[in-house]
């Protein structure tokens, strides 16, 4: 009984003192980061498209490790906000797992986002007498609110406790009729703090 209470002591300390260690020292595997930015986008669909919407971007982002690789796993949440009159509902909420590399101070991240959009009314539309009526309506219903894509944010960089991105790119589609439309993205210039 003796030793096996010594047994159980001896595993607890080590882990302890494993929990600290990691947690511990310029490495530690988690980090939480503030970011603002300008973000550029809309949706091509068959016969249509959506104005080019110019919104601001604020994320809240926690970066975890993955085995002997710390900080490269960044998880995202964040809000797009246009200016009133842009779009119905001017908002959209988006969610995004990326990988991260680390050369140094480039930091790229790649990874797929999922989203709730209020900028998907088709304001350009191709009109014609052959096309049967009430092919928009058609169209619109297809673009849905959600949607899903790969983001890639090739020139991001991290210096000290700051983040610079520029020329964030993302492909995405409706989740509604998957691949009848495309959203492109551009994210012009974002700027983050971590803490």
């Amino acid at each position: 009984m003796k030793r096996a209470s010594h047994v159980l002591a001896a595993t607890l300390m080590l882990v302890g003192g494993g929990a600290r260690a990691e947690t511990s020292g310029p490495t530690s595997p988690a980090r939480h980061e503030v970011s603002v930015g300008a973000t550029s986008f809309l949706t091509l669909a068959s016969l249509g498209s959506t104005e080019t919407q110019l919104t601001l971007d604020v994320a809240w982002h926690y970066t975890l490790g993955m085995g002997a690789r710390p900080r490269s796993v960044r998880l995202t949440a964040g809000v797009r906000v246009g200016p009133p009159g842009s779009a119905e509902l001017p908002l959209e909420g988006y969610g995004r797992v990326e990988l991260v590399a680390r050369v140094g101070p480039w930091v790229p991240a790649m990874g797929p986002e999922v989203g709730v959009s209020g900028f998907t009314h088709l304001s350009r539309y191709s009109e014609s007498p052959a096309y049967p009526r009430g092919v928009r309506g058609v169209v619109q219903e297809r673009l849905g609110l959600t949607y899903a894509g790969l983001a890639l944010a090739p020139l991001r960089f991290q210096l000290g406790r700051f983040t610079v991105s520029a020329a964030e790119l993302q492909a995405a589609t409706p989740l509604e009729d998957f691949g009848s439309a495309v959203r492109v993205q551009l994210g012009l210039l974002h700027l983050g703090g971590t803490f």
